[in-house]
């Protein structure tokens, strides 16, 4: 029966007067106390795994389980002594565990069908590649990974179904050398991939996307992706060729059905924290459906990014979400851009979600229908609370404005997108029940079909 968890073990070190000194290391339950005076018992985390798991040592490993190790590496070209490992545990769906210290690879890694591919831990085992367009390569079905760190050019690369990323941390590419979409990268290439789970995943310091969906080819359909507990951070930078590098970018030219994203995080990314594409930029237009994000968190999204006002060639929001989505519990701080950012948008509803800083607070424009802000708040917004323009059935219950600077005489705007008579069009058939402080009205009141309460705060 295989093991999962850390366990925590003893290791007494006892110093025997009577022996001369000889002192026992114990890899197990902690021996008595020695006389007449014992040093002390340090308890210390002792990392395992699975029972009959195939171990590869590195160069530098320091864990006791190097002496078992099935295969050491030398620091040079350590993919094929990993690959070796996987290709045996491939007989019989085992698993691979890379035990601590740096493992440098060259060259990719493909793990087998039904097989787990482990580290000791994001802080205990680091895989280092270097070279052009070496992932760590999921091409069958049925396979996990865990628990170790990634650095300089790698990245994970799925495109086969009933996969499991858990517990991994990447930094790849901050040398602004882009190769890849993502690094956590899923791509649907004439086919369709389903059943597809990352959690406890993070990207950190990427000169890409930090988790990146797309699709080529047909079909190009992804099903049932979910995203739990994961984090992309400064994900994209001045000298990457990625202009449009996001934290979380999960469609750009793939069919998406169903996606639910959990408690995820996006901090400081060069464009948008979370990304979808509205679909019009594939011909046929791509499906986006049944997309859920609860719990989730954007701030400072696009603050570093070069491009300013007016925001006509940016994202810098931090949601970028268009079609068939619900967001529930999501919150924006200090985005460049807009807090949630609909554009060409169709059945979206936003419940309980706020921003708090972001230029607006959000954005819904280039005929946009069907969006529904039920128990939403914004304050501090530098601009407006509400933009929205060329849209229609925009339903706004319980909607709360605080400190809102406000332009040009509103804390909230109507019909206005930069004086492009193609998008600068009413809001019509709309209803908005907003409460605000300030001295400024809360809304402008034009377009035809509309219904306005407003209170004051």
């Amino acid at each position: 029966m295989g093991r999962r968890a850390l366990v925590l073990i003893a290791v007494a070190i006892v110093i025997v007067a009577a022996l001369g000194g000889a002192a026992l290391l114990a890899r197990g339950p902690a021996d008595g106390p020695a006389t007449p005076t014992p040093t002390a018992v340090i308890p210390t985390a002792t990392p395992v795994w699975p029972a009959g798991a195939i171990l590869v040592a590195a160069a530098d490993s320091k864990d006791p389980g190097v002496s078992g190790a099935a295969h050491r590496c030398d620091g040079t070209d350590d993919q094929v002594e990993i690959q070796r490992a996987l290709d045996e545990a491939a007989a019989n769906g085992g698993t691979v565990t890379l035990l601590d210290g740096t493992f440098h690879c060259t060259d990719k890694l493909s793990p087998r069908a039904g097989t787990t591919f482990m580290g000791l831990g994001q802080d205990l085992t680091t895989i280092d590649v270097t070279g052009y367009y070496k992932p760590i390569e999921l091409l069958q079905d049925g396979v996990t990974l865990r628990g170790f760190r990634v650095i300089d050019r790698g990245f994970i690369l799925v495109r086969s179904s009933h996969v499991l990323v858990e517990n991994v941390t990447i930094s790849t590419m901050h040398s602004g050398k882009v190769e890849a979409n993502g690094a956590f990268f899923v791509f649907a290439k004439d086919t369709v991939l389903q059943d597809i789970e990352f959690r406890n995943c993070t990207a950190i310091d990427c000169g890409i996307h930090g988790f990146n969906v797309n699709g080529d080819g047909s079909p190009k359909e992804t099903r049932d992706l979910r995203y739990i507990d994961c984090t992309a951070i400064r994900c994209g930078n001045a000298d990457s060729n990625a202009i449009w590098a996001t934290g979380f970018d999960f469609h750009e030219t793939n069919d998406l059905y169903g996606i639910t994203v959990l408690r995820c995080r996006a901090e400081d990314n060069w464009e948008s924290g979370f990304h979808f594409e509205p679909g019009g930029h594939a011909t046929p237009k791509t499906v986006a459906e049944d997309i859920r994000m609860e719990d989730c968190v954007s701030i400072g999204n696009g603050q570093r990014n070069t491009k300013g006002y007016p925001y006509t060639e940016t994202f810098q929001s931090g949601y970028y979400v268009h079609n068939n989505a619900i967001l529930i519990n999501c919150t924006s701080e200090n985005n460049r851009n807009a807090g949630y950012f609909v554009q060409g948008g169709r059945n979206v509803t936003f419940e309980r979600c706020t921003d708090s800083g972001s230029t607006y607070g959000w954005k819904v424009v280039k005929d946009s229908q069907g969006v529904a802000l039920d128990d939403c708040a914004t304050s501090g917004n530098i601009e407006w609370g509400l933009w929205a323009a060329y849209s229609d059935d925009i339903i706004l219950k319980g909607f709360t404005q605080r400190n809102v600077t406000g332009k040009d005489g509103y804390q909230s705007m109507l019909g206005w997108y930069y004086g492009n008579p193609d998008y600068e069009k009413p809001v019509t058939d709309s209803s908005f029940q907003i409460a605000a402080d300030g001295t400024f009205p809360a809304i402008n009141q034009v377009g035809e079909g509309n219904t306005y309460e407003l209170t004051k705060l």
